[in-house]
């Protein structure tokens, strides 16, 4: 937050764009400051006004007589650069453009902010924008911003902070949160983000003492790389981060030779980086309330077993419903537990998971009894977490549980959370003591569940981050492979190349032999049945020319299968090398994967896995992960897939070697990471896993046209 001390906290502001005309976007910067209550100094700029809004108005930025650390603009984006250089000649540190007209609207908007980034880079100065709606610091009443940020109602103060590249959805978002009670410390608007983006300005927020969640709008990032080490940042400042990614239909559009390519789109790959970091994906308003509600309390169940309790069944069915899919369970109780529940909850009453306590249990007789419980569940070593099902519970009964709860919960290492259903306004006593305590109060029971685990899965990110994956990255960037870059000097590699490379980087490959011409002596020498493929750099897709013939049993099939490969290789690709053909032992058995490394341009190498043969275009199952990670993150991407319960052992078919599969693919990763600079795509296809151990039948790796080896 120190770089960004006096962007945030400005002692001066200068406006500039001022008018009569109370729609102009200067004009509503000055007045929202003056009527808020901005301490710092206030500098209209307008050369047409002696004055504004009561006070002294210059004609131009580098007229005013006294330091600025912030200049607003807001005049069409013609005069923009003027006002900017005028700016860094007064060596005004930040700037917020709110002006419109740059690269959304074309060419000549495109050219602008080229000039506009140079200036700020020149002289040192940051800029916000351009067309975005500003920025408010709620918590010191700065108002950098027009528009709906500064307009009724005001956001009160409190300890979230969001971040949006969209101002008028980013702020409906706000709006959505404040109705539910939540407090805003810094809301900011980006815009096209020229200079300061959403994740510099997340990871400036981090160093904020009293923002403790932030919340951020993205439609996309220039740097997946620096999300990722912005999420990882967060996690570990126990600083939860609630992100919803605009645009999530759109394919990455990559025109790619590896099958490994098409399994995924670019969204694919910020879910993997959310899996990666602990940030919590939304995808509804009232889903950032109901998670920002429940991160309030910071306490993360360690385990999916919750106990359900209340006055309605229903609540408990639904709840139930919702979690399973969620990875929740309604945990069995033990004896123990389910004794001491019995010494408190009425004899019609239920004391196995849902725990029916009976109508009217809520009340201010039953205080001591709901407390024994409460705290009963909460002990039993199956829970990880109690929702307690108020539902329709009126104004008494819900103070009265408050109360029993609120003192509970301050205590209790577990979370707690609360459903009901009842009018806000008919319980707004309760309500307050449940905000005071930091136990979240949901709409819903399947909001409920859903709180629950993504409280989970935080908290589960939260033990992963010690130790693992994230120190993968801190090794010598600039290793290789040895062998690489002496084969990619050449250009495209071929098969066997390509296999040698994967092989010394611990991915186990099959036995290979390459010649030049009909061989039937090979026969002796391997073990069939055996596969003859094409080996050339310019030809991908062996299928597609016929290249591959497989289960050759005979020395009369295996030469003359050589024979048609190099025949149909000449006849379909005439101008593509061709080196020889690969003889290979065939695979039996297992099961078929794909794995892959994706390089992309905003994420860098991007690792995925899926099913491969005959599932690949059948079920689009697949994975991924940004490179590099260990073996747990791997173990946790095979276990996304549909096809695991197949390697599970299906139908009395052996267990095949899943960890072998995870160890691959971490090998995998660190190969990508290791030579992010020269390799473009690695596609391994089929990889077969096999009862013990796994094989690469097949692996191509394409170099990066810009890598330099």
């Amino acid at each position: 937050m120190n770089s960004f001390k006096h962007l945030f906290e400005p002692r001066s502001v200068a406006v500039v764009g001022v008018s009569d005309d109370a729609a102009r976007p200067g004009s509503q910067t000055v007045r929202a400051l003056l009527k808020n209550g901005f301490a710092g100094q206030i500098y209209p700029v307008n050369p047409k006004y002696e004055q504004f809004e009561g006070l002294k108005c210059y004609p131009a930025v580098d007229q005013i007589d006294g330091p600025v650390d912030l200049v607003v603009i807001g005049v069409p984006a013609k005069g923009v650069l003027a006002v900017l250089e005028q700016s860094a000649a007064k060596k005004i540190p930040f700037a917020v453009v709110l002006s419109g007209g740059f690269r959304e609207s074309g060419p000549e908007g495109i050219e602008l902010e080229k000039k506009m980034l140079a200036i700020a880079r020149e002289s040192g100065m940051r800029i916000i924008g351009p067309n975005c709606l500003g920025f408010a610091n709620i918590h010191s009443n700065v108002y950098a911003a027009f528009g709906s940020i500064t307009r009724e109602p005001k956001l009160k103060v409190g300890s979230v902070s969001l971040v949006t590249q969209s101002g008028g959805f980013g702020y409906s978002l706000a709006l959505g949160c404040a109705a539910a009670g939540v407090g805003f410390r810094h809301v900011i608007a980006t815009g096209n983000e020229t200079d300061i983006d959403t994740v510099q300005l997340i990871d400036a927020l981090l160093d904020d003492p009293e923002t403790e969640i932030i919340v951020a709008y993205i439609e996309g990032t220039r740097d997946g790389r620096a999300l990722l080490d912005v999420g990882r940042r967060a996690l570990a400042a126990g600083k939860p981060v609630l992100l919803w990614k605009g645009g999530v239909t759109e394919q990455g559009a990559r025109a790619a030779a590896s099958h490994t390519a098409s399994l995924t789109g670019s969204y694919d790959f910020y879910r993997a980086l959310f899996k990666q970091t602990g940030i919590v994906e939304i995808r509804e308003i009232h889903e950032a309330v109901d998670f920002l509600k429940a991160l309030a309390g910071a306490k993360y169940p360690s385990g999916g077993g919750v106990g359900v309790m209340g006055v309605s069944g229903g609540s408990a069915i639904v709840f139930a419903d919702a979690g399973e899919p969620e990875g929740l369970s309604l945990c069995d109780l033990s004896e123990s537990t389910q004794a001491r529940l019995k010494d408190v909850v009425p004899n019609i009453g239920a004391v196995h998971n849902p725990i029916d306590l009976t109508a009217g249990y809520f009340s201010a007789a039953n205080r001591e009894k709901l407390k024994a419980a409460v705290l009963a569940t909460l002990d039993d070593p199956s829970v990880h977490s109690v929702c307690i099902n108020l539902a329709t519970t009126g104004n008494a009964g819900s103070v009265a549980a408050a109360e029993v709860l609120a003192g509970i919960a301050s205590e209790a290492g577990k979370p707690v959370l609360v459903f009901s259903s009842a009018p806000a306004d008919q319980i707004a006593p309760a309500l307050e003591i449940f905000d005071r305590a930091r136990i979240p109060v949901l709409p819903s029971p399947s909001r409920a569940a859903r709180a629950i685990a993504m409280l989970k899965r935080y908290g589960e990110a939260k033990m992963k981050l010690t130790g693992s994956a994230h120190a993968l990255e801190a090794d010598d960037a600039g290793a290789r492979t040895n062998g690489l870059s002496d084969a990619i000097k050449k250009g495209s590699l071929s098969e066997i190349e390509s296999k040698e490379i994967l092989a010394a980087a611990g991915i186990p490959v099959t036995k290979d032999v390459i010649v030049e011409g009909v061989d039937g002596a090979l026969f002796d020498t391997l073990k069939g049945p055996l596969v003859v493929k094409i080996v050339s750099p310019d030809i991908p897709h062996k299928t597609e020319v016929g290249g591959v013939k497989v289960g050759l049993r005979t020395r009369e099939e295996l030469e003359s299968s050589i024979a048609e490969v190099l025949e149909n290789a000449r006849t379909h690709a005439p101008a593509a090398r061709i080196e020889g053909v690969l003889v290979s032992e065939m695979v039996r058995g297992g099961f078929e994967l794909i794995a892959g490394v994706v390089n992309d341009e905003v994420f860098g190498p991007v690792v995925v896995v899926g099913a491969g043969g005959i599932y690949t275009e059948l079920l689009r199952d697949s994975a991924c992960r940004l490179a590099p990670f260990d073996v747990k993150t791997a173990r946790e991407m095979v276990d996304e897939l549909q096809c695991r319960r197949i390697m599970d052992g299906a139908r009395g078919s052996a267990a095949l070697d899943v960890e072998a599969v995870a160890q691959a693919l971490s090998a995998l990763s660190r190969f990508a990471w290791d030579n992010r600079g020269i390799v473009k795509e690695v596609d391994v296809n089929p990889l077969f896993v096999l009862t013990q151990g796994v094989v690469a039948a097949d692996a191509l790796i394409i170099p990066s046209t810009t890598g330099n080896a």
